[in-house]
């Protein structure tokens, strides 16, 4: 568990910092690390890397536990769309009452010194709850065509929780995988447009231009085109695809750029 033991003077006031947020196989590791590369402090313990992010997920363990456990609380997972459509229709979702001394743990880490970014795709669900205990915070929400994402989650085995042996198991699959984008980004899109200032867009791969000029973090290979046999059904989907469409629309490449050099101080920038 994290400790806020170093905590800053109360006088210097919350370092500023950054939450990256998007559904999974958004590129939210890779836009962490920008951030990271940037100057950003990240936690001492991370979730180590993996065959399906052998980069490594940037991503704070604790941070990474007390989501699961919130979610957990919530009577669901980030992969099991029925519940997560009843989630989306709550417009807030509060901290479990039994994670709260946890969370609290993790407000005084991050503030004992700046500028500093984590990165949690649940925390999409949370945006409020995170709006809260960091005021100062600015969310960085990446943005990835759901086509896209739904053929990264097949090609990584993710079966949404939906047998093998049922039919039609892998167009199941493909349309279950885009009811769970549909509801990470409709909660982000709300508190996008509730709160314009907070909220930084990332389209990936439109912005990644964007991160390569602030760090060099970015490798072709680890983001592969989406399958056109995934991609082009998933057009069917219009409602998913209208609000792709709209987030979209919110991305602002300079806003991010700003954002990503705000830890560069005046010497390092000559």
């Amino acid at each position: 568990m994290h400790s806020g033991s170093e905590m800053s003077a109360a006088s210097a006031g919350p370092a500023p910092g950054v939450i990256v947020v998007g559904m999974h196989r958004s590129s939210t590791s890779l836009v962490a690390s920008a951030f990271a590369s940037c100057g950003y402090r990240v936690a001492d313990e991370m979730l180590k890397a993996r065959p399906d992010n052998p980069k490594g997920y940037f991503e704070d363990a604790e941070v990474h536990f007390l989501h699961r456990r919130m979610l957990e609380a919530y009577d669901t997972a980030w992969d099991l769309s029925p519940r997560l459509r009843r989630l989306r229709a709550r417009p807030d979702l509060p901290m479990p009452t039994h994670l709260a001394e946890r969370a609290d743990a993790a407000v005084d880490y991050y503030r004992s010194d700046g500028p500093w970014v984590w990165k949690n795709p649940r925390a999409t669900l949370f945006m409020q709850e995170w709006g809260r205990r960091f005021p100062e915070a600015t969310f960085v929400l990446c943005v990835r065509a759901p086509g896209e994402v739904v053929d990264s989650m097949m090609r990584r085995g993710d079966r949404m929780r939906i047998s093998a042996r049922r039919p039609l198991y892998r167009t199941r699959r493909l349309f279950r995988g885009l009811s769970v984008w549909y509801s990470y980004n409709l909660i982000a899109w709300r508190y996008a447009k509730q709160f314009p200032d907070r909220v930084v867009v990332v389209r990936i791969p439109e912005d990644i231009p964007v991160l390569a000029r602030s760090a060099d973090v970015y490798e072709p290979s680890l983001l592969r085109k989406g399958r056109a046999q995934v991609r082009l059904p998933a057009l069917l989907a219009l409602r998913t695809r209208w609000l792709y469409v709209r987030l979209c629309r919110l991305a602002d490449p300079v806003r991010l750029e700003d954002l990503l050099l705000h830890s560069v101080t005046d010497a390092d920038r000559v």
